[in-house]
């Protein structure tokens, strides 16, 4: 089977690409053939397809707001990506395509692209992007769901679009055109990677016929390029807690500082990067808070291969939590907040332990207890790793993958 990967970026900016790049190498392992359509960049791992991606664009965090402004009409609708898609299409022609996370950088201009050249489409729902505002369902410190029924000027109430009323207002606009164009129509088959994005895409409008869920598949990585010691960060104490992942509000990382402070002398080892980095970093000046920035692949999972406690305090609903499924998959106790998929990774007392959201009491709490009781940690870990290594298996989730595409390109 020939399979067209469409997602904006070609380079490992986070889950959503990791994903794909996964995905991508089990096909290809089970023999189909794989195409890739994103935009340009400096960044992209090499791709034969590359030649036909679509011009670069900037729509980051760090982008000012007259400048999105300026970009506006391209980030409602790319006909440039139309233009790069339909050019790739020419040139290859595959049998189902496969959309992950367009965002403003090709827009689902691509979607209607691909229909109207004739090629079933199936899309991911890595995010809340066809009927939230801002992806992610979170606003004001907590889950939002105020733009529920196209209701997109809350998101200019709130301000949540990157914490600005104006780049809020360019996604309420952008919105409200994607609804008037029935931009998501085309979608043939929907990909939950957990019981709660489905039953939530469908609380939001999406049609149940069409949902079906499939959990990502995990790898458990591997300290390569060396001895697991050898590639082990320098400085690192024996027993330590560890939280990997972006640094950012929806994360819980406000949350890390208290943690910190409480559960010294033992430290709590953050890895990662994003817009609270800074930030985070004027909190470290007592030393039970260290920082590692962003760690390669294989040092990140000799780290967490050592680390006694592994916290995910997200405040917003995620999809799915690789931070989750990895530390699982390594024999790691996990404390985690009782939210949105976590809450199916994890299984209280049994697998980890769960704690509400935003309450840094019950986490600080829940932290120690795992630090304190060594042999309910160890057997919360194996707990966990035999069940996500049935749960995550890749030979499992590419079966489930192609089944979804067979059935969307039955029609």
């Amino acid at each position: 089977m020939r399979v067209l990967m469409l997602n904006a970026f070609h380079w490992l900016k986070g889950g959503v690409e990791r994903t794909v790049f996964d995905e991508t190498a089990w096909l290809e392992r089970a023999g189909h053939e794989v195409g890739h359509f994103a935009i340009r960049d400096a960044r992209n791992v090499p791709s034969r397809f590359a030649e036909h991606f679509a011009p670069a664009a900037d729509y980051s965090e760090t982008t000012p707001a007259w400048r999105q402004l300026s970009q506006l009409s391209r980030a409602l609708w790319s006909e440039p990506a139309e233009r790069a898609l339909a050019g790739l299409l020419a040139a290859w022609r595959p049998d189902v395509a496969h959309v992950h996370a367009p965002s403003r950088y090709l827009t689902p201009s691509v979607i209607q692209g691909l229909e109207r050249a004739g090629i079933p489409t199936v899309m991911t729902l890595h995010d809340f992007k066809p009927w939230c505002t801002n992806r992610v369902l979170f606003a004001r410190g907590a889950m939002c769901v105020r733009c529920k029924g196209g209701h997109h000027w809350h998101a200019v109430t709130t301000g949540c679009v990157q914490r600005s009323r104006l780049k809020s207002l360019v996604g309420a606009i952008e919105a409200y055109d994607h609804d008037r164009r029935a931009a998501y129509r085309p979608v043939r088959l929907w990909i939950a990677p957990s019981r709660f994005v489905r039953e939530q895409s469908v609380e939001l409008g999406a049609d149940a016929a069409r949902v079906r869920v499939l959990a990502h598949g995990v790898e458990q990585a591997a300290a390569t390029g060396g001895p697991v010691a050898d590639r082990y960060p320098a400085g690192l104490p024996e027993r330590f807690a560890l939280y990997a992942g972006r640094l950012s509000d929806e994360k819980g990382v406000r949350l890390l500082p208290a943690l910190a402070r409480a559960i010294a002398p033992v430290p709590l080892v953050v890895a990662g990067g994003g817009p609270l980095a800074a930030w985070l970093g004027e909190q470290a000046g007592g030393g039970e808070l260290r920082l590692l920035g962003h760690l390669e692949t294989g040092v990140l999972a000799a780290a967490r291969a050592r680390a006694a406690v592994v916290v995910v305090p997200s405040l917003f609903p995620e999809t799915f939590g690789y931070a989750v499924a990895e530390a699982q998959l390594d024999g790691r106790a996990v404390v985690g907040s009782r939210i949105g998929a976590l809450s199916e990774l994890l299984e209280h007392e049994v697998t980890g332990l769960l704690v509400p959201p935003g309450d840094a009491t019950a986490l600080i709490a829940a932290t120690r207890r795992a630090l304190a009781e060594p042999a309910s940690s160890a057997r919360w870990g194996e707990a966990a790793r035999a069940r996500a290594l049935a749960a995550f298996a890749p030979d499992t989730h590419t079966r489930g993958l192609l089944a979804i595409y067979e059935e969307a390109a039955r029609g």
